[in-house]
């Protein structure tokens, strides 16, 4: 659905655009952005070198386990815990929580049931944006490299 080109306002407008003729697909999608935005926030502020968080997040799914990942390689850098930079954290985990239900078949949804958590979890992906842009991060450009120390 998103290529890694595709700009942050780009992959909002097609999460938009989805929400009128699909509005599941628009839930599952904003909370896939998120995602998205919040492993290159953890990279981009984190503490260890990219190759490492990288192989942390391999198993990381889902709201608590990015929180933990956070607190763990951003907090020390930023003194800010993962649900005081978005702050609707309700509204993001209910938006989850949407999308698991859909992506096992749980449940289905009407449109201004979707559109909430929609705008929840963008609203959420732009906290994230601001926190980084206000600590020097362009999240839709190449992140910093840390590597690992040579012994």
């Amino acid at each position: 659905m998103f290529l890694v080109r595709d700009s942050s306002s780009s992959r909002e407008e097609r999460i938009e655009r989805f929400l009128e003729e699909d509005p599941a697909l628009a839930a599952l999608l904003a909370v896939i952005h998120f995602e998205w935005t919040v492993r290159r926030a953890i990279i981009a502020l984190g503490t260890s070198p990219n190759v490492v968080i990288r192989e942390t997040m391999e198993k990381c799914h889902g709201l608590s386990r990015y929180k933990q990942v956070w607190q763990e390689e951003v907090f020390p850098n930023v003194q800010r815990r993962l649900p005081e930079v978005v702050r609707n954290w309700d509204g993001l985990d209910r938006a989850f929580r949407l999308r698991h239900r859909l992506v096992h078949g749980v449940t289905s949804c009407d449109p201004e049931y979707a559109k909430a958590r929609v705008r929840w979890a963008i609203d959420a992906t732009n906290d994230l944006r601001v926190f980084c842009g206000n600590n020097g991060i362009d999240l839709d450009s190449r992140l910093p490299v840390r590597r690992a120390a040579k012994s």
